[in-house]
């Protein structure tokens, strides 16, 4: 039981004085004895699992890790996944909505705050937590059946909680799971869509559809959900570079990349994230659009001469010989001991018709490299 005038309350948010006026609401409130303090969700995550927290009061978007990510975290650890959790954001709006529903917040607020709506919020989800309506308690039982490999158990107490609260999708959605688990798609396809349309915002139904719809190999009906899906909740990331991957591997490169290029708009990271994406297509002959990827990167961090390489032979790949040569030149620059690169462009300047050049060149690798082979060859042949 949480005892809400004695609680042990963590306030997350990168602005240190939105933590200090959450803080003093709540004093006035007179809910909450200890209260500690996070500027992002990784180190909220460290304090969660070092000291004993009643609740979670958070903001939806900050650096390093964001308040989804952390509920992510949160809702998948044993210890910590019934905890009440309070989001606040600065707008409201579809794609929030989904968001909090996928994360299973509890409560969330928009700012900016009063200490009436905090308060009604903070009370709400901590009677919430010490009594918990049917619904809860039926799935959280049916979880505990599901991790111990009782997954008929799992599937009882699953219909128990739907048939205690018949206006939430949730039940529905998690009969779905459980029947996918136990290899009875029938059933699990039955109850994803009966999720699916009594609440057309659950985006983790539509998601799941998508991939059991994969795993029988309906490829249209798979694209169609994930779709939906990523259409409910474009904030996603991995959700969305999985779905950009299937357009991919199903030959519909163009809507693949227009997936990709929304969710590197959303991530913290798109340096890393469009080099990740880089490698998937260049490993799938999108070598254009993974070598726009390369290029972005390298206009944002000039150091990476690997990558500046990576394009010069993206392009000679492409016969695109004036692009290959500006960047072979420039990694031949940085690195002027490679041979390699200066092979590669002796070769395009034999394709071009440009002898001497081509000649320039591969003198330059046989005064670092004497006895190599190829840029003999290529010398015959030149002259």
């Amino acid at each position: 039981m949480i005892d809400i005038y004695n609680m042990s309350v963590l306030i997350v948010d990168d602005m240190e004085n939105m933590s200090k006026s959450i803080r003093g609401m709540m004093k006035v409130l007179d809910y909450g004895k200890k209260f500690k303090f996070a500027a992002n969700g990784r180190e909220a995550w460290n304090i969660l699992k070092k000291e004993p927290t009643d609740i979670l009061i958070t903001d939806w978007n900050m650096p390093v890790m964001t308040g989804v990510e952390l509920l992510e975290l949160i809702r998948e650890d044993r210890q910590l996944r019934d905890m009440p959790v309070i989001m606040i954001t600065a707008e409201a709006n579809r794609e929030i909505v989904a968001e909090a529903a996928e994360a299973d917040i509890d409560s969330y607020l928009l700012k900016p705050l009063t200490v009436k709506t905090l308060g009604d919020r903070v009370s709400n989800i901590v009677e919430k937590a010490n009594n918990p309506p049917p619904m809860i308690k039926h799935l959280r039982q049916a979880i505990q059946y599901e991790e111990a490999g009782n997954i008929d158990g799992a599937i009882e107490e699953a219909y128990q909680a739907m048939a205690s609260d018949t206006f939430s999708s949730r039940p529905a959605r998690e009969l779905g799971y459980f029947y996918f688990k136990k290899g009875d798609l029938q059933n699990a396809e039955k109850f994803y869509i009966k999720a699916a349309k009594m609440n057309k915002l659950d985006v983790i139904a539509f998601h799941r559809l998508g991939e059991l719809y994969l795993q029988k190999n309906d490829v249209e009906n798979a694209i169609k959900f994930l779709d939906r899906a990523m259409n409910i909740s474009p904030r996603h990331v991995s959700r969305g570079v999985s779905f950009g991957k299937i357009l991919v591997q199903k030959n519909m490169k163009d809507k693949a990349i227009n997936v990709f290029k929304k969710v590197i708009n959303l991530t913290d990271d798109p340096l890393t994230l469009r080099e990740d994406i880089a490698g998937f297509c260049m490993e799938n002959e999108m070598y254009k659009y993974a070598a726009d990827l390369l290029a972005f990167i390298v206009d944002q961090v000039p150091s990476r001469h690997d990558l500046i390489l990576k394009i010069g032979h993206i392009y000679e790949r492409l016969h695109d010989h004036e692009k290959a040569i500006h960047y072979l030149s420039q990694a031949e620059n940085l690195m002027n001991e490679d041979v390699d690169i200066k092979i590669s462009l002796a070769k395009i300047f034999m394709s071009l018709g440009q002898m001497f050049r081509a000649e320039t060149k591969l003198r330059d690798v046989l005064e670092l490299d004497p006895r190599n082979g190829e840029a003999k060859d290529l010398l015959r042949q030149n002259l």
